[in-house]
């Protein structure tokens, strides 16, 4: 209750603050100038007020002008396909104000991103980490089902999948509780500690993503020890405005059919959005007819893998207010998957259970529904030059595990068909406060809060139902020694408890009780608290190349299923026991970044090195348990060193052809067993080239034509126990290009991955430990139509 009552008085507070300054009366300013090339040849560049969440356009000769702005101070973003964006700080006194931009061609156009350097809706402009900006287009160009895998082409960024719709992000060899997923503000609380959870997010309603690659828990938590993946709303659109699009996508594979609406507009600084989406697919084909369990080969009928289809469907809506002083959101959203989980994932495959009934969308048992609901309020309001952020959440997250009741002579048979039920309820708070002293310094200091309840339900056992609170401080300062040379550093405070409940199962023989019982997971109280802090620099030595450096201390305490997990995961194929004397990690880390970007050539290198004390992770043991048919892991804890980066590359040969290549390589030791973590994703390399015509033929405008290889190496550096995998090649191709119909614009894209029908084994894959292949030939093919229904 202190927590609720916490929120719902600054939930009150913003909002009297919010009326207070809105009906003050302030004289308002703006700020006028022109966006040019190299050539002093105007640009119709996009320009943001980062704060305000508010974009102009600039005419065709560049020209713009940003209205109705308070005195205070404002981060610009100018961006504008094909240059390379720009950001400045502006800080209004008692004047209108002058600025004119000058914009370097871009050179990269490997993955059409930004590299930025503000990860705050206010705060510090410049910081020692790099951070990646993926926009709408890159997105929905990459668009391969789910948000984690459209982040794949990004060196340092892999997934861990379940199948073809279930994935989550892998950053630098780390998941689960080590990346933070931001969204809107809100971390994303959704059972992440399985490899089987996928992120519960609409891939179509991401406008924006900012991708940290490094140490980032200073100002976002403790579980971005290893990256944080930012999702932001896009710019609000102009008064009077209202507009959308519809997408329509077909993947051959798995027949997969997706459909996404959008409507979002501004009436009268009165802002709203709702976007619906709907996938629907069948088991996926595979190019091979046999797999191998435990030593038996059984077979794989028609190239399927049996009860693989699923379908989701998807709603959020936006509405709030834009005013001068600031802006205020309300989001709701809702994401619902119902997917099949193979056979052999719940006890011994058979030929029997992994033969079709001839229905390929049939979703039969066992079988997984998944629900997030989340509400998000969102509020940036001006105090005077300084800005007070509030975002206030409370998501509910709800699994569902069903298969046919089994025994296998523990107890009777239950009721139902309800295997495992997991009710996670979230309530965050988060306060941030930029202070604007003079022009050379900046101060972020915040609060973050959250509370989380799970309950547990179904007549298997796997998770405890527990309870935990988390509080923490921070302070984050940059000092600009020049305008080549930015240092930032912070302090932050974290205060953690959990509370386990016990559970005892009961003990039958012969299926009658014995009055008996077995302890599975004690009841258990743990405290954490702990101080870190991190600090680097920024240093533009020349307008072609920075140099980024940051060093620091981060901290995460064990999580309660870390702690107190005792049961079949079947969706990851294991037996998991957890440890409740886990102590809290600790990591010493060190992150560099060198960019180079002058014409024709784009050149990225990031290289770092982690210490982590009392590294937790999941190990597999080598036992076999019977009757369930599946092998022991358990969580551990070792001193443990991380150590590789990412270099990207890319050389523009004309104005219309370039090629570029990324690699990611990431090796670890466990300093206490002399072997590797397991789980460690291979030395990857993706090549590239590409070909954009601009305007093809009459009738096809935007028109480009790429082909992609992606070379991964083979891991033979693993665990004890863990499974090694050989090294693949496979290849991918696309193209897009707009046509106008009556004047409707009709944007196309087709692709198609693994061309060759490669037999291959991701490392990473939760099917890899039943020596199932990935995915075959995918041939896909998209459609959006743009429209606008009112303009000013």
């Amino acid at each position: 209750m202190r927590i609720l009552a916490t929120i719902l008085l600054a939930f009150l507070l913003f909002y009297l603050t919010g009326y207070v300054l809105a009906q003050s009366r302030i004289v308002l300013f703006s700020v006028s100038g022109q966006v040019v090339d190299e050539e002093g040849r105007g640009i119709p560049a996009t320009l943001t007020v980062h704060e305000l969440n508010r974009a102009v356009q600039a005419d065709e000769n560049g020209e713009y002008m940003i209205p109705r702005l308070r005195p205070g101070s404002y981060h610009l973003h100018i961006n504008h396909l094909g240059y390379t964006a720009a950001a400045r700080t502006i800080i209004i006194h008692d004047k209108d104000l002058i600025h004119n931009f000058r914009l370097k061609e871009a050179t990269i156009l490997l993955q059409s991103l930004t590299v930025e350097a503000n990860p705050f809706k206010n705060g510090p402009l410049e910081q020692s980490q790099t951070i990646e900006v993926l926009d709408r287009s890159f997105l929905e160009r990459n668009n391969s089902g789910t948000f984690a895998n459209a982040l794949e082409k990004i060196p340092g960024i892999s997934t861990i999948n379940t199948g073809v719709g279930i994935s989550k992000p892998m950053i630098r060899g780390m998941s689960f509780n080590r990346i933070l997923i931001n969204d809107r503000g809100i971390k994303q609380e959704g059972q992440q500690w399985g490899a089987d959870h996928g992120l519960e997010i609409d891939p179509f309603d991401v406008d924006r993503v900012e991708v940290i690659k490094g140490p980032a828990s200073l100002v976002y938590g403790a579980d971005g020890m290893a990256g944080v993946i930012n999702i932001r709303p896009g710019a609000f659109m102009p008064a009077g405005t209202i507009s959308g699009h519809a997408i329509s996508t077909y993947r051959g594979n798995n027949n997969m059919y997706s459909q996404s609406l959008m409507v979002e507009g501004n009436e009268e600084d009165i802002v709203f959005k709702a976007r619906f989406t709907s996938q629907d697919y069948a088991d996926y084909r595979v190019p091979a007819s046999s797999f191998v369990y435990a030593t038996a080969v059984r077979p794989i009928f028609d190239n399927r893998l049996k009860n693989t289809a699923g379908m989701e469907r998807h709603f959020s809506v936006m509405g709030g207010v834009k005013k001068d002083w600031g802006n205020s959101t309300v989001t709701l959203s809702r994401f619902f998957q119902r997917a099949g989980i193979f056979p052999g994932a719940v006890g011994v495959p058979n030929a029997y259970n992994l033969r079709h009934n001839g229905d390929h969308r049939n979703i039969e048992f066992p079988l997984q529904n998944n629900t997030h609901w989340k509400l998000i309020s969102n509020t940036v309001v001006n105090l005077n030059k300084n800005w007070l952020e509030v975002d206030l959440g409370y998501q509910y997250n709800q699994r569902r595990e069903e298969s046919l009741p089994h025994t296998h002579g523990v107890g009777p048979t239950p009721d139902g068909n309800l295997a495992l039920g997991l009710d996670l309820h979230t309530l965050t708070a988060n306060l941030r406060y930029n202070q604007v002293i003079d022009e050379r310094n900046q101060t972020l200091m915040g609060i973050q809060l959250q509370q989380m309840n799970n309950a547990k339900s179904g007549f298997e056992y796997l998770v405890p139902d527990f309870s935990s609170f988390n509080a923490a401080a921070f302070l984050f300062h940059e000092f600009k020694w020049s305008d080549r040379f930015i240092l930032n550093s912070g302090l932050r405070f974290d205060a953690s408890a959990h509370n386990i409940d016990e559970h005892l199962q009961p003990i039958y023989n012969r299926l009658q009780a014995t009055g008996e019982f077995e302890r599975r997971t004690p009841a258990l109280q743990r405290e954490f608290y702990n101080v870190s802090g991190s600090g680097g620099f920024s240093w533009i030595a020349s307008d072609h190349l920075n140099l980024k450096f940051n060093m620091g201390t981060a901290y995460r305490m064990p999580t309660a299923i870390e702690l107190g997990v005792s049961g079949v995961h079947h969706g990851n194929f294991r037996f998991e026991a957890g440890n409740p004397e886990l102590k809290a990690e600790r990591s010493f880390q060190t992150d560099i970044n060198i960019t180079y970007n002058k014409k024709p050539l784009y050149l990225s290198l990031s290289p770092f090195i982690s210490y982590y004390k009392d590294y937790i992770y999941l190990a597999p043991t080598g036992i076999f348990r019977l009757p369930i048919g599946t092998t022991q892991w358990e969580y551990r804890q070792h001193n443990a060193l991380f150590g590789g980066g990412e270099l990207k590359a890319e050389l523009a040969i004309t104005k219309k052809i370039s090629i570029g290549a990324g690699i990611e390589y990431i090796r670890n030791h466990n300093l206490d067993t002399g072997l590797p973590l397991p789980l460690t994703p291979p030395l990857s390399k993706l090549f590239k080239a590409e070909y954009r015509a601009g305007q093809l033929l009459p009738y096809f405008k935007d028109f480009y034509i790429y082909t992609e290889a992606r070379i991964t190496g083979k891991q033979d550096r693993v665990d004890r126990n863990e499974l090694r995998t050989e090294g693949f090649t496979i290849f991918e191709a696309g193209m897009g290009w707009q046509m106008n119909v009556k004047s409707l614009p009709l944007h196309f894209q087709l692709s198609g991955q693994n061309l060759a029908n490669t037999v291959y084994f991701n490392h990473l894959s939760r099917y890899r430990l039943l020596n199932l292949p990935e995915q075959g030939r995918n041939i896909s093919l998209s459609l959006k139509v743009p429209f606008t229904l009112k303009t000013r």
